[in-house]
């Protein structure tokens, strides 16, 4: 009869393989996710099977589980929006039904009626009917469930109801497609289960394997699949975003890799990230690719040097974004102290440290002083006075919330949300 490894959400049944976890769906997973418990063994059928067995024997059960909005999250950073599921499906959709039109001119007698009612019902069913079967499908449990009744809704029997159909008959092209649909219409915090443990009673793997990296280690090449790359101008960007990624949306850390290639935190940054954006489209690396770029004067004449390259897909360039805080932050010139809007032409990643890091004692901020003046695009730069204690406070800050999380909520991370959302959107359709 061979063993099986089940998808669950909600502790509904969507999907299962036998004898190997299926790469694709261990991409929505990572390591930290594995959870190693003693439950019942009646448990693990219950929901597979339909009913809870009268058996009080216990076995050591292996699953990989996270929430469901964390791995809504996890899907969009790959590529797998709403919208390119939605449009994916009015493709295909049409691609079948002019399939069938086709099948219909050739008609054999014994298949015309089936064809001419999946013709009818996809003809009358939209992206918004599907999700709304996938909510009831979910909500009454019924995924992987062949006990359907006569007067069943016609869109159900067709998703659930037509046994090995791919994606249970919804149009896609990824498994990862149709789960972001059904995740659409299932409770935030509901758990998504990977369940393997019949998988490693049967000898398939091991108790300590590291399943989920040797699944996805199966789709090397497959830049979906693979850690987003991000580039920054030194390795003090690259520490305080790492770690605030860490803090701030740890479910979402297994999906990127911050490289330090040692260039300096100073003037010569920028320029020293542009050189390594042309080696990485001169190697032509399939890799995904994120460089992040200071929101001013100096980032915007290096990134002119960029002009001639031809930048390839897999590879988004992005200043920080505009922050509130710089519309109307104090400068110091040649005449003193005065406020300015200095997005564009001033703000390093020491801007987005948060006004509980920024502002001074007497709550006055941090002024900006001005350092140059560039005639290629006309725009003075600036730089933050004493960078080296703002970098110290905002350390200090990250290691207070790391010690205790009931303290993240009283910190303005506000400035950091907005550069981890640029990451996160960056290959979002």
């Amino acid at each position: 009869m061979g063993s099986y490894c089940e998808l669950y959400i909600n502790e509904c049944p969507i999907y299962d393989s036998k004898s190997y976890v299926d790469p694709a769906v261990m991409t929505i997973f990572r390591e930290s996710d594995k959870r190693v418990y003693s439950r019942k063994v009646s448990e693990r059928n219950q929901y597979y099977w339909g009913h809870l067995e009268k058996d009080d024997e216990t076995e050591i059960a292996y699953q990989y589980a996270n929430i469901v909005r964390n791995i809504k999250q996890r899907l969009e950073i790959m590529g797998f929006t709403l919208n390119r599921v939605k449009n994916e499906f009015d493709l295909l959709k049409k691609q079948k039904i002019e399939g069938l039109h086709s099948n219909l001119e050739e008609a054999i007698k014994d298949l015309e009626a089936i064809w001419e009612e999946e013709l009818r019902l996809l003809e009358s069913s939209s992206f918004d009917d599907f999700l709304s079967s996938f909510k009831e499908i979910i909500d009454r449990k019924l995924f992987l469930s062949s006990r359907l009744s006569d007067n069943e809704k016609p869109l159900i029997r067709y998703i659930i109801g037509n046994e090995g159909a791919f994606y249970h008959n919804f149009p896609c092209y990824d498994f990862r497609s149709f789960l972001r649909a059904v995740l659409e219409v299932s409770p935030e915090e509901s758990l998504v289960v990977q369940d393997i443990t019949e998988l490693v009673n049967a000898g398939y793997y091991d108790p300590d394997d590291e399943v989920c990296e040797l699944a996805i280690e199966e789709l090397l090449g497959d830049p979906i699949s693979e850690k987003i790359i991000i580039l920054t101008e030194g390795s003090t960007d690259k520490n305080v975003l790492e770690k605030s990624l860490k803090l701030l949306y740890p479910h979402l850390v297994g999906y990127y890799s911050f490289m330090d290639f040692g260039i300096a935190n100073a003037s010569g940054g920028a320029s020293c990230l542009v050189s390594t954006i042309k080696s990485f489209v001169g190697s032509g690396i399939g890799n995904r690719i994120i460089a992040l770029f200071d929101n001013d004067t100096a980032a915007k004449v290096a990134i002119k040097g960029l002009k001639k390259t031809i930048i390839p897909q897999n590879i988004k360039i992005f200043n920080y974004p505009d922050i509130e805080v710089a519309k109307n932050y104090p400068t110091l010139g040649p005449s003193g102290i005065s406020k300015l809007n200095i997005n564009g032409l001033a703000c390093s990643i020491e801007l987005y440290f948060g006004n509980d890091v920024l502002a001074q004692p007497d709550g006055q901020l941090i002024p900006i002083q001005w350092k140059g003046y560039d005639e290629s695009i006309n725009q003075y730069q600036g730089e933050l006075l004493r960078k080296q204690d703002l970098q110290n406070a905002f350390f200090e800050k990250l290691d207070r919330c790391f010690n205790n999380n009931n303290l993240l909520e009283q910190a303005d991370w506000s400035g950091m949300k907005l550069i981890l959302e640029v990451i996160f959107k960056a290959f979002q359709e």
